[in-house]
C-alpha cells in the first residue's frame, strides 16, 4: 500500500512537471510570437509606408510628364516653330522612373508560415489584396520606351547635357529625377531644330507611339493612386 502511493505520488510530480513545463513553453512561446508579431507589424509599416512616398513622388512626377506629353503633341499637331517650351515638352515627354514595391516582409510571412502571426483577419484581407495588385501592376509601371529612344536620337547630345546641367532634369542615369523646369538654356539654334522636329510631323506613327505612352502614364497614375489607397487601408487595419 505504501508502495503504491508513493508511485501514485511520484505519477502525481511527474504530471504536474510535464503540465508545468507545458504551461512554460506555451507562455514562452507565446511571449516570443508575440514579439516577432510586432516586428512583423513595424516592418509592414515601414514597407508601406516606403511605398507611399515613392507612389506620391510619382504621381506627383509622371502628372508632369503627362502634360509634357500633351504639349509636345499639340505642337505635333500644329504649324508653329520650336522653341524653349517645345524642346522641354519633347525631351521631358520621354522621361522615366522606375519603381519596383517592397514586398520582402510579406514574402517571409508566407515562405515562413508567419503569415499565422497576423491574427487580424482583415488586415490579412488588406495585406494580400495590396501585394497582390502591386505584383500584378508592376509590369505597368514603366511606359515603353519607344518614343524615348526616338526623341533621344533627334535632340542632339550636347543640348540634351545642357538641359541637364541647366534646368535640371533627371541624374545621368536617368533613374533618380532631380527636378523640372522652368529653366533658362543658351545657344540653341531652335530652327535646326524645328528642322529635327519637323518630319515627326509628318510620321503618324511617332505621333501614335507618343500617344500611346501619354494613355500608358495615365494609367500608372491611376495605379500609384490605387497602391496609395490600399496602403492606407494596410495601416489603418495595424493601428486598430
Amino acid at each position: 500500500m505504501k508502495n503504491r502511493r508513493r508511485t501514485v505520488g511520484e505519477f502525481v510530480l511527474i504530471v504536474v512537471g510535464v503540465f508545468v513545463a507545458l504551461l512554460l513553453d506555451t507562455m514562452m512561446s507565446g511571449r516570443h510570437d508575440g514579439e516577432l508579431r510586432l516586428e512583423y507589424l513595424l516592418r509592414i509599416e515601414a514597407d508601406i509606408n516606403a511605398d507611399k512616398q515613392a507612389f506620391e513622388y510619382r504621381i506627383e512626377f509622371f502628372t508632369a510628364v503627362q502634360q509634357f506629353s500633351e504639349e509636345f503633341l499639340n505642337w505635333m499637331q500644329s504649324d508653329a516653330p520650336a522653341d524653349q517650351s517645345v524642346l522641354l515638352a519633347a525631351f521631358y515627354a520621354a522621361e522615366i522612373w522606375p519603381y519596383v514595391a517592397r514586398s520582402s516582409t510579406y514574402q517571409d510571412l508566407q515562405s515562413t508560415g508567419n503569415l499565422r502571426l497576423i491574427e487580424n483577419i482583415d488586415l490579412r484581407t488588406s495585406l494580400f489584396r495590396y501585394h497582390n495588385e502591386n505584383a500584378m501592376a508592376g509590369p505597368g509601371r514603366s511606359p515603353v520606351e519607344e518614343y524615348r529612344e526616338i526623341i533621344r536620337g533627334i535632340i542632339p547630345s550636347d543640348v540634351q547635357a545642357q538641359i541637364r546641367k541647366a534646368c535640371p532634369t533627371t541624374a545621368l542615369d536617368d533613374l533618380e529625377p532631380t527636378g523640372f523646369p522652368p529653366c533658362v538654356l543658351q545657344d540653341i539654334d531652335y530652327e535646326h531644330l524645328t528642322a529635327l522636329f519637323e518630319p515627326l510631323r509628318e510620321d503618324t506613327s511617332v505621333q501614335n507611339i507618343l500617344t500611346y505612352r501619354h494613355s500608358q502614364v495615365g494609367v500608372m497614375l491611376r495605379l500609384f493612386r490605387q497602391q496609395v489607397s490600399f496602403g492606407d487601408d494596410v495601416l489603418a487595419q495595424i493601428v486598430n
